[in-house]
């Protein structure tokens, strides 16, 4: 549309699966470029997208609307606030509009509809530091000068536009409002107007909440929400900022912080600026998709906000008044209960009073005092919370010390209380369904209103969660506009939490497969509801699943298994975001606070527990074992093709604890979880694990170099009931299946403690700092370059589908040379000395990393980096790959300080291979643009067969194979007699890793790697000087998933190039590689170990 900013067009990706797509895609450009010239558009391919469909895929074309005409204005909030006088009873409003300008300049412009002259008292403010009168330059026409912190400026004809340049933009804008005749100031929602200019950075909120909550003498629920208020908006583009401000509003809820110290309030001030928060909220919700997670969490905590804040006080008043009770110095019936509940409204009215309204409505039903008790303790208002109920000082004190007198027995007031209890739900109310309704009915169409009263009338009845799933999709459309719809969000997020309570109820034991998969479809909804991808690409997946062949037989259950585990990795990286940023900070504030360590412990668990993902995790579970079973897959899946080991057990979490430790004694270890890429210390002869592992990963690899039996176990309890072991214990494998007996003789154990001193050659002197291809030797460069030369040397050799990257590489002495240069003296002497304090082990880790960045400081000679770009040149490589030298030098470094690497310094240690005698050199290749990614080994790792080949596949870049990502590769074994290819398991990697450009890299090449009983694969970086891009995978229309004649065609080519290469290297290779339409691409070939 010629009339929206093309900026907030998204790119347009097309799909479709016949010619038909083809004619579309070419009418929509037609179009397009027939208005180009009056638009100013460009339409250009994505990079890397050939005019071609991959085999079995659908044809795929991008089109990227760029702007190419003049840039236009970016607008990054509005905000409309409604006065009312309360001397002459009109309104008006304030509205606000906050751009970004093309020259980067801020520009805010205000327009008023209020009745007479209008003044605007404000000034620059920066957060924690108040306000600050701005630059005259800044001011607009008439404005006066009030004092070094503000300024008034009119109105004119009801606007007024404040432009700041880039450089002097305060964080942000604060105003009140002044209005003539009569004079009235206005204030904004709980204190002055706020309008952000600047992005707040994540460590100064928490920094900021911090020490508003420890250093604030007068404190309380009501600056609390300020806070929030002032900074919402400016975090919400920030992950760790968001989560700042949930911790802080979590902490409110649960009552981890003070209602008030030493501060009093009134409740319409409180009512007012509970509105706000949640209209910020709805705002942010609608302007910002990838803050919506926190924003959903954050709306469950608390109230709606708004009402009549003043009625509560008076509603009080008069029941005691009504019901001749005592009132101060007015005499009548004495009940201490009412007279500091009704002290507490006047001053500290807050989401608390909801449920002492609630205690003494069951205590006035019962007239049992431990109803009221009882209620209080079980919503987290403890005896000791009740002591602590009160506050102010001063004329303002109300001489409320507490809360803990047990109430008389009036019940002819019962009816009473339940209308106060009414009044106070428009203050605090947030987590009531009928509340919740009638506050967004007049916002919502007919039909959803219908289907919400359907769901009210009916909240407890099993076909309820369906029904949720209905009205939250009507919702979406409301809650996902800019502007956000406050009340359909606090209703959707209601209704997906109960969703959750329905399906917690559900008798998992007594469900058959489908029911149990029904249900896990509903529920992944339900999240996918909330938070979007990649749960609704995991949907899809599942849907057509359920959707094909014969449910529960073997084929069929092996796919559902595969499209589980894919879900189930999707969802716990979503709740270990979430634990992984809510914790610490939760660690952070309460010790500031001086929480008890109890409540601080399971924080972000119990945040994660709470949370709607984790009844899906309990039907996904259910449904896995289903699978399991009925494609008659074992608890275990072995990852090398040892049979037997013996050591002392020992329960862990992860191995990273015991980096660079070596053991005496033989240990077999129980691990909860493996990244992939940690080395296996000295002394270990067999870990089990609950982590997925990629059978030809870096640390299966160097599993099986060392002897180590690795294998992991799918079954919790089983895995948790071996972890008990303790003492010697003898792991056995017999049939697929492991058993762990105590008991074993320890001498003589062998595993990883037998790898033995490693014999490293000295490079040649090399004369020149970059090589081509062509130049390539053993005596200058490692494995990797040699190997990929003596494979191209034979190139005639390979089928015609085998390409080979162009290659140059920076050989072994030109570090040294960089670090000789009278550039880096300072860099070499204290990198010489940081190299003297090494002990080896763990200790040594602070050394190594203050190594690391000593090499990333160095300064590399113009005549090198003019080297690197002729030798690139010359190799072929198009000139914009080298534009960036920056970038280029950078990625070169990072390989050279990979070297001191924590785990390269620690297996170096362990294979006795002194750090001088390992030298770095950096082999430099064109990225190749991978649709999949392969690791091969042309002898059975597994089984030790020379006839079989066996491999893994990804889709995108090999990183995610050989950094064993969670998640599955396609698994395959082919017989190089016969051809014939076995799927041994389905793909179910949860990301994948993708080119965002053309780019080179540079990898590591060193003269320590592929050794005769020492496996560094993996313990040096290769780093591209453009970073790619982790996003999920979908696997819904993935042809490497449900395609099985694409699956075998391309395994079979795969296999045939591995074969051609190990007849060309004359013995058992590792080959990595990728593969783009029709041809394969080999990166990388070194000995198989």
């Amino acid at each position: 549309s010629p009339s929206k900013p093309l900026q907030r067009f998204p790119e347009v990706r097309l799909e479709m699966r016949d010619a038909a797509f083809w004619l579309s895609a070419g009418i929509c450009c037609l179009l397009a470029t027939g208005s180009a010239a009056s638009l100013g558009l460009s339409l250009t391919p994505a990079r890397g997208i050939a005019l071609h469909a991959p085999r079995g895929r659908a044809p795929e074309l991008r089109l990227s609307l760029r702007g190419g005409g003049p840039a236009v204005r970016k607008v990054l909030d509005e905000i409309a606030h409604e006065l009312e006088s309360t001397k002459t009873g009109k309104k008006g409003t304030i509205a606000i509009e906050v751009c970004k300008n093309p020259d980067k300049s801020m520009e805010c412009v205000m327009t008023s509809s209020i009745p007479g002259p209008v003044w605007l008292h404000w000034g620059f403010a920066s957060r924690g530091a108040g306000w600050v009168a701005p630059p005259d330059e800044y001011l607009p026409e008439n404005t006066k000068k009030i004092d070094d912190k503000a300024v008034q400026s009119p109105f004119k004809d009801g606007k007024m536009i404040v432009k700041v340049s880039d450089k002097d933009a305060p964080d942000a804008l604060a105003f009140v409002v002044k209005c003539e005749d009569p004079e009235e100031w206005f204030n904004g929602p709980g204190g002055d107007f706020w309008v952000d200019f600047k992005p707040m950075d994540p460590g100064a909120i928490g920094k900021l909440i911090i020490s508003r909550e420890t250093e604030s003498t007068h404190w309380s629920i009501l600056e609390r929400m300020r806070l929030v208020n002032e900074n919402i908006k400016a975090v919400a583009e920030s992950d760790p900022g968001l989560a700042w401000i949930y911790t802080l509003l979590r902490f409110n809820q649960v009552k981890l912080v003070p209602v008030s110290k030493n501060s009093n309030y009134q409740s319409k001030d409180l009512a007012h600026t509970q509105a706000t928060v949640t209209n910020n909220l709805a705002a942010v919700y609608g302007r910002y998709p990838s803050a919506r997670m926190w924003v959903r969490l954050m709306a469950a905590t608390v109230p709606r906000g708004g009402g009549n804040g003043d009625a509560v006080r008076l509603e009080i008043l008069d029941i005691m008044r009504r019901n001749g009770f005592k009132e101060g110095h007015r005499p009548g019936i004495e009940d201490h209960f009412i007279e500091q509940w009704h002290q507490k409204l006047h001053t500290n009215c807050a989401p608390d009073d909801l449920i002492i309204a609630d205690a003494y409505i069951r205590f006035l039903e019962t007239g049992n005092p431990d109803d009221y008790w009882g209620h209080l303790h079980g919503n987290g208002l403890s005896y000791e919370y009740m002591q602590g109920v009160g506050g102010g000082i001063g004329s303002a004190r109300s001489g409320l010390d507490g809360m803990t007198a047990t109430p008389g027995h009036y019940p002819h007031i019962i009816n009473d209380i339940k209308h106060l209890k009414w009044t106070l739900m428009q203050l605090h109310g947030g987590q009531d369904l009928d509340f919740l309704c009638m506050k967004a009915a007049a916002g919502l169409d007919g039909e959803t209103n219908g289907i919400l009263e359907e769901i009210k009338g009916n909240r407890h009845e099993w076909w309820v969660p369906g029904k949720i799933i209905e009205a939250r999709h009507k919702l979406s459309h409301y809650i996902g506009q800019p502007a956000g719809h406050r009340d359909g969000l606090l209703v959707d997020v209601f209704l997906e939490n109960w969703f959750k309570v329905q399906i917690d109820k559900a008798d998992i034991g007594s469900m058959d497969g489908e029911a149990i998969l029904d249900t896990a479809l509903s529920a992944l909804e339900n999240v996918a509801l909330s938070y979007g991808e990649p749960f609704w690409g995991c949907l899809t997946q599942l849907r057509k699943v359920k959707e094909i062949g014969d449910h529960w037989q073997q084929d069929w259950s092996r796919i559902l298994k595969a499209s589980v585990e894919r879900t189930s990795l999707a969802l716990s990286s979503f709740m270990d975001k979430i634990h992984s940023m809510v914790q610490p900070n939760a660690v952070a504030l309460g010790k500031a606070l001086g929480s008890k360590e109890e409540y601080l412990t399971n924080f972000g668990e119990e945040v994660v527990r709470g949370m709607p993902g984790f009844a899906l995790s309990r039907m996904l579970t259910a449904l896995d074992h289903k699978a399991r079973e009925s494609a008659n897959m074992g608890a275990w899946e072995m990852v090398t093709g040892l049979k037997t080991a013996v050591g002392e057990a020992s329960a862990m979490d992860d191995i990273v604890a015991i980096q660079g430790q070596s053991f005496d004694k033989p240990q077999v270890l129980f691990v909860k979880h493996i990244g992939g890429v940690e080395d296996i210390p000295p002394g270990i002869t067999a870990i089990l694990t609950r982590s997925s592992m990629d059978i030809l990963s870096h640390i299966a690899i160097r599993a099986r170099n060392q002897n180590v039996l690795l294998a992991t176990c799918h079954d919790d309890g089983v895995f948790s009931e071996l972890a008990k072991h303790t003492g010697p214990v003898t792991v056995t494998v017999d049939a697929g299946s492991v058993t762990v007996a105590a008991g074993g003789d320890l001498s003589g154990a062998g595993g990883s403690s037998s790898v033995k001193s490693v014999s490293v050659s000295k490079p040649a002197a090399c004369s020149k700092n970059v090589l081509l291809d062509s130049e390539f030797s053993t005596a200058h460069l490692g494995g990797k370059s040699n190997n990929l030369q003596q494979v191209r040397s034979k190139a005639a050799e390979l089928p015609a589908f085998v390409k080979l990257p162009q290659s140059v590489a920076m050989p072994f002495g030109t570090f040294e040379k960089v670090l000789e240069d009278s550039s880096n003296a300072e860099v070499a002497k204290e990198i010489a000395s940081l190299e003297k304090k090494l002990v080896g082990g763990a200790k040594d880790a602070d050394v190594l990393e203050g190594i690391r960045g000593q090499i990333m400081c160095v300064t590399v000679p113009e005549a090198i980096q003019a080297e690197l770009l002729e030798a690139c040149k010359a190799a072929g490589f198009p000139e914009e790959l080298t534009t960036d030298v920056d970038a280029c030098v950078e990625a070169a470094k990072g390989v050279w300080a990979s070297k001191w690497g924590d785990r390269a310094a620690y297996s170096r240690n362990a294979a006795k291979v002194p750090h001088d005698a390992l030298q770095m050199a950096v082999l430099v290749q064109r990225v190749v643009p991978a649709e999949y990614s392969f690791v091969v080994h042309t002898t059975n790792p597994v089984s030790g067969s020379k006839d079989e080949i066996m491999g893994e596949v990804v889709v995108g870049l090999g990183e995610a194979l050989v950094g064993n990502y969670p998640g599955r590769a396609l698994g395959f074994v082919v017989n190089k007699e016969t051809g014939d290819v076995t799927i041994t398991q389905l793909p179910s990697k949860n990301i994948g890793i993708f080119l965002n450009e053309d780019t080179l890299i540079f990898r590591s090449d060193s003269n320590g790697e592929d050794l005769e009983g020492f496996a560094g694969a993996g313990l040096y970086e290769s780093i591209m000087a453009s970073k790619a891009d982790e996003r999920p995978v979908d696997y819904s229309n993935e042809p490497l998933f449900w395609d099985d004649a694409m699956r075998q065609a391309l395994v079979k080519k795969i296999a045939e190039a591995a074969g051609a290469i190990e007849k060309i290297m004359g013995s058992a290779q590792d080959v990595e590689g990728c593969v783009v339409g029709e041809n394969v691409h080999v990166v990388q070939t070194r000995p198989q170990v």
